[in-house]
C-alpha cells in the first residue's frame, strides 16, 4: 500500500509542476488563470464579449471545416481580452497559438477570423498528423497551410512564412481538395 501513496504523491508533485512551469497546460483548467468557462468549448476572461466570441469562434469553425473536412473534436478555446490573461498561459508575442489537440488560446490581437482560422487550421492538423508527427512535417505545409486557408489578408509575409504558402498553394492545386486528409498524409 505504501508505493500507492508515492505514486499519487508523484502524480500531485508532476500536475503541479506541469501547470506552474508548462503554462500552455493550463488551458485543461483554465479557470486556475481567472476566465470563466462558459460552454465546454468557450472560455473567456471578459463575459461581456461573450457573444463576439461564440460568433467568431461558429464562423471560423464552420469555415474551416468546409475547407478542410470535419474535426474531430471542437476545440476548447480561451478568449483572452487582456495581455495579462494571455501571459498567464505562458504567451506573449503571438495573437493565438493551438495546444496540441487540447485547444487554442486566443490573445488581445487574436480576435480576428483568420487568427483564429489559423490556429483551428493547426488543431487540424493535430487531429489529423499527430502533435509528434507532425513536429517532423516540413513546415511549408503546416505554416503554409495555415497561412493559405486561414484567408490571412496580408499580401506579403515576412520570410520564410510567404514561401511556405507559396508552396502550400502550389501544392494545393494539384490536389482533390475534397480530401485534403488524404492528401496530406501522402506528403508524410
Amino acid at each position: 500500500m505504501k508505493w500507492v501513496k508515492w505514486i499519487v504523491l508523484l502524480g500531485v508533485v508532476l500536475t503541479v509542476l506541469t501547470f506552474k512551469y508548462y503554462r500552455p497546460a493550463r488551458i485543461l483548467i483554465p479557470e486556475i488563470n481567472d476566465v470563466n468557462c462558459v460552454t465546454i468549448s468557450i472560455c473567456i476572461d471578459d463575459l461581456s464579449r461573450l457573444t463576439e466570441a461564440e460568433d467568431l469562434l461558429a464562423s471560423a469553425v464552420i469555415e474551416m471545416e468546409q475547407r478542410l473536412g470535419p474535426l474531430k473534436n471542437y476545440p476548447k478555446t480561451v478568449f483572452c481580452s487582456t495581455q495579462a490573461c494571455f501571459r498567464r498561459f505562458g504567451f506573449d508575442e503571438a495573437a493565438a497559438v493551438a495546444v496540441g489537440r487540447t485547444g487554442i488560446i486566443v490573445g488581445p490581437r487574436g480576435w480576428a477570423p483568420h487568427y483564429l482560422k489559423h490556429e483551428i487550421i493547426h488543431y487540424w492538423q493535430a487531429e489529423n498528423i499527430g502533435v509528434i508527427r507532425a513536429l517532423f512535417v516540413d513546415d511549408w505545409l503546416i505554416e503554409g497551410m495555415a497561412y493559405a486557408l486561414s484567408g490571412d489578408p496580408r499580401p506579403q509575409l515576412e520570410q520564410p512564412w510567404q514561401s511556405y504558402r507559396d508552396r502550400f498553394n502550389a501544392w494545393y492545386q494539384t490536389i482533390d481538395m475534397g480530401d485534403l486528409a488524404s492528401a496530406v498524409d501522402a506528403v508524410l
